[in-house]
């Protein structure tokens, strides 16, 4: 496993690097004929579901998708935790399903039932155990099949509506509402399927979608390649924007919750286990922080007893006084002696705004919420 998240964190450094470095567009070179390969079954995929040769099964109440056509860093766990309390908010009964990737099961497990939390990691998946911590009230599911993970939410749960975390490419269930999210800074993953690119299907499958949300809109750059492309392959869709914004630090050892302000002026090492780690240091610096060091894992890594003493020496060298690492990574490393880190540990707490397009997204919930019950 170790040597498989090295690879893949070494062919996500070549796709960032291809333009400069001769060794990384060799190996991307390389890894084109795997794409080619992986193309060609996912859209036979696709012409089975079309064609009615495969078939996708619906669940008696609305299921709404969120997904991308990308794989990582594009904001999805934040976008359902905020989509998810906005239903809330408004009286609907929600249960969140995900595949639970990297957890302990690929089973239907009740991650939360809306009332208490049933397991946690390394059983719960990092992603869905976070989204139960924070939506009390929000019953969260996980399996690979999330059609039957549905069927258990409806006999299990209070169940009224479903969101589907990462279910674009789940043809299997049938969704009222499929929601996209492009990041801004990298809206059609190089332009590459996997694992030359970080496309999970052809950007033609943008045309699928009810509406596309460009996230990280607030990262200072041009929005118009990342438009431009979205209307190159849904030149009608509707389309929002979202930042994300950060909101506090959280003592990674006891929970208590600081101001942003703590940040300031600090020299600090930077932990994560992300899809894009860049992002989460560059918001640290803007936060006022000097990041003097980094340690960076693969994405959903599982952390060990070594990996934090790898981060303790890392800011003793580099003379940090204080580690900061990501919520989602909390959650695996809370499991963990956090005693072996010796510097003040902090995580970055994240929420998702939408700042453009709010109105036709709820427009969009509200009218297939209707007419379920209808």
């Amino acid at each position: 496993m170790k040597g498989i998240e090295a690879l893949s964190a070494w062919t996500q450094h070549c796709m960032a690097e291809a333009s400069e470095q001769w060794t990384a567009q060799a190996w991307l070179t390389c890894l084109r004929p795997v794409s080619y390969a992986y193309g060609a079954a996912i859209s036979l995929r696709a012409a089975l579901f079309a064609s009615g040769l495969a078939r996708t099964r619906r669940l008696p109440v609305p299921v709404l998708s969120v997904g991308n056509v990308s794989a990582g860093g594009s904001g999805k766990t934040p976008f359902v935790e905020m989509l998810a309390a906005r239903l809330r908010e408004q009286g609907q009964r929600v249960v969140i399903i995900s595949r639970g990737y990297r957890g302990g099961l690929k089973k239907p497990t009740i991650i939360s039932d809306g009332r208490d939390l049933r397991c946690e990691p390394p059983v719960a998946a990092d992603e869905a155990y976070m989204l139960a911590r924070h939506l009390p009230g929000v019953a969260v599911l996980t399996g690979a099949d999330r059609y039957r993970v549905g069927e258990v939410a409806l006999e299990q749960v209070d169940c009224g509506v479903i969101i589907l975390d990462d279910g674009f490419q789940h043809l299997r269930l049938y969704r009222d509402l499929d929601i996209v999210l492009v990041d801004a800074g990298n809206p059609l993953g190089y332009g590459r399927l996997l694992p030359s690119g970080l496309l999970r299907e052809p950007p033609e499958a943008l045309g699928r979608a009810d509406i596309v949300v460009v996230t990280h809109a607030d990262a200072g750059r041009d929005l118009d390649p990342a438009m431009q492309a979205i209307r190159r392959y849904a030149p009608t869709t509707p389309i929002a924007l979202a930042v994300h914004r950060p909101i506090g630090l959280i003592d990674v050892n006891g929970g208590e919750r600081l101001g942003l302000e703590r940040l300031t002026g600090q020299r600090l090492l930077a932990a994560s286990g992300i899809a894009n780690p860049s992002r989460f240091e560059a918001t640290l610096v803007q936060l006022g922080a000097f990041v003097v060091a980094r340690r960076v894992f693969p994405d959903h890594h599982r952390y060990s007893t070594a990996d934090l003493e790898i981060i303790n020496e890392a800011a003793r060298k580099s003379g940090a006084s204080m580690v900061v690492t990501t919520e989602k990574d909390m959650v695996k490393l809370t499991c963990l002696d956090l005693a072996k880190v010796e510097a003040p540990f902090y995580a970055l707490s994240i929420s998702l705004e939408l700042v453009e397009g709010v109105e036709v997204l709820d427009a969009m919930v509200s009218r297939m919420v209707k007419l379920s019950a209808s």
